[in-house]
């Protein structure tokens, strides 16, 4: 079942893009350059492990088990390379963040949101591509604005001065994008009612035991099962840029250019056709990426302008 739907662009009607961040170029280093130092260095690029021969991976914590159910794209990405993939360790949305701007990471699986603020914190990164989720479909998901169905709300206007629960802050579609949906309705959301669930699958779950909040926002993959299970309705749902997958700009040229050849434009069959098997989780969320550029990601830096001042990490 699918209610209203609309394209998310037309929220930055009126307010002017920022200017795409600055494209980044990879080190280089003479051939006699230490590669003893965190990052190590070669006459072609960097890798975060200090290690050529591994690629440095990070999923972000968004559901229990993610790493698990990102394990196939870890392993893709090792057949695609040669290269031993090691996955970062992340409790939250943060860490990976900051793990890009460090340069601690090569290769990340991250949100529209967490693109935005890797690069307003430094990090110098290139989209590989962005998630497909269905045959056919554009790049892009769903916002979902959810209900308990004990609660009486019909719209987003009804959201006004209860607690409605949020993914975490730096969630695109379960904070970035509702934020600016429930402005656009007029409503703000006060600190005392603005409750987090950490995870889309948890608040999913925290809004249909209505005990927190009776109402919230959960990504489509989360909120869809519970819909259709009667344990949540649908209020609305929002247009929101596909995650991307992105790589370091410090990396090799040769291996950025493997990652972009296999992973841009690629579907499920990619990775069955290098022996990689899918698991359930790719099987029912994900049939690709398909090749975006950094001016995809206009639209979220527009939002960022238009809820930073209540949205501390849009404060770049």
């Amino acid at each position: 079942m699918r209610l209203n739907t609309r394209s998310f662009a037309a929220l930055g009607a009126g307010i002017a893009l920022l200017a795409a961040l600055t494209g980044c170029a990879g080190t280089t280093a003479s051939a006699d350059s230490d590669t003893s130092t965190d990052n190590a260095t070669t006459i072609e690029g960097t890798f975060a492990s200090g290690d050529s021969n591994t690629i440095v991976f990070a999923t972000l914590p968004d559901h229990e088990g993610a790493e698990q159910d990102a394990q196939p794209i870890a392993d893709w990405i090792a057949e695609i390379t040669g290269k031993e993939v090691k996955f970062f360790e992340a409790t939250d949305y943060t860490a990976v963040v900051q793990g890009l701007a460090a340069g601690q990471i090569d290769v990340a699986q991250i949100s529209a949101f967490t693109y935005y603020q890797s690069q307003a914190a430094g990090a110098e990164i290139e989209p590989i591509g962005a998630q497909i989720t269905a045959e056919g479909a554009e790049p892009g998901y769903f916002s979902v604005a959810l209900k308990n169905p004990a609660s009486s709300a019909t719209t987003l206007a009804d959201f006004a001065d209860q607690p409605v629960c949020f993914v975490n802050p730096t969630s695109t579609s379960g904070r970035a994008i509702p934020v600016s949906q429930l402005l656009e309705a007029g409503v703000t959301v006060s600190d005392e009612n603005t409750v987090y669930g950490e995870s889309h699958d948890l608040n999913a779950a925290k809004i249909a035991e209505g005990v927190d909040c009776q109402v919230g926002f959960a990504q489509d993959v989360d909120a869809d099962p519970l819909i259709a299970s009667g344990a949540l309705e649908e209020i609305d749902r929002f247009q929101v840029p596909a995650a991307p997958i992105v790589m370091q700009a410090a990396l090799p040229q040769d291996v950025k250019d493997q990652l972009t050849a296999a992973i841009a434009d690629s579907t499920q069959a990619s990775l069955t056709d290098a022996g990689i098997e899918l698991n359930e989780f790719l099987t029912e969320n994900w049939f690709g990426f398909g090749a975006v550029d950094d001016s995809y990601y206009d639209t979220i830096r527009s939002v960022c302008t238009l809820i930073a001042d209540q949205v501390e990490a849009c404060q770049a």
